[in-house]
């Protein structure tokens, strides 16, 4: 049961154990990480403003493999360009709000693997790939790499999202992002009358010159 022991020290203590190589998982261990991944889903809705997007499993299993892969191939540098495309392949589905949501409960994780593969090897091809992901599922890498446009609007779109990316973009202090015309008014909003002391110059680089 890799996958969903993996997933329950994640969630539980912030450490992970790996195998020392990519592995196939059985039906059994992904029937137990969805049903993790479910429970997660639930708690974390209580955090989000607004209807949370329903759970998507299709979603939330290919991102938690996506990571538990990234990890792996992080650590063992000798495998190649083929090993990346075999075990971090793209999201096959619907690109919809509830997948990135759901997706999302995987790939908040991944930054912080996306910055270490940098710091080893930063013009590394897992570092390449990483970082198209990160542009393909923005509501995860606020702070970090730009955002697609289509994936984006996908967020705002939605008001759960919505909330939930202004509020990471606010947190993080994501000056690129916020500085964007089409976001720094939904910024502003969102910081109403708590500007001052959630993000005090912020009006310094958004304020027209």
């Amino acid at each position: 049961m890799l996958l969903t022991a993996f997933l329950q020290d994640l969630l539980t203590t912030g450490s992970i154990t790996l195998s020392s190589q990519p592995a196939s998982f059985e039906a059994a261990d992904l029937a137990a990480a969805e049903s993790l991944l479910q429970d997660y889903h639930a708690e974390d809705c209580l955090n989000l403003p607004y209807t949370a997007p329903a759970f998507e499993a299709a979603a939330a299993l290919w991102a938690v493999q996506y990571l538990y892969h990234a990890a792996v191939l992080a650590v063992v540098r000798e495998l190649d360009e083929a090993a990346i495309a075999t075990y971090l392949p793209e999201y096959k589905g619907e690109p919809t709000p509830a997948a990135h949501y759901s997706a999302d409960l995987s790939l908040r994780y991944l930054p912080d693997l996306l910055q270490l593969a940098q710091g080893l090897a930063p013009a590394d091809a897992l570092v390449a790939h990483l970082r198209r992901t990160a542009g393909q599922w923005p509501l995860s890498f606020v702070g970090h790499e730009p955002a697609d446009a289509d994936a984006e609007a996908i967020l705002l779109a939605h008001p759960a999202l919505r909330g939930a990316y202004l509020d990471r973009i606010i947190a993080a202090h994501d000056r690129a992002r916020a500085s964007q015309p089409h976001l720094a008014p939904l910024v502003q909003a969102a910081l109403g009358a708590h500007g001052a002391q959630l993000w005090p110059d912020f009006h310094l680089f958004t304020s027209p010159a």
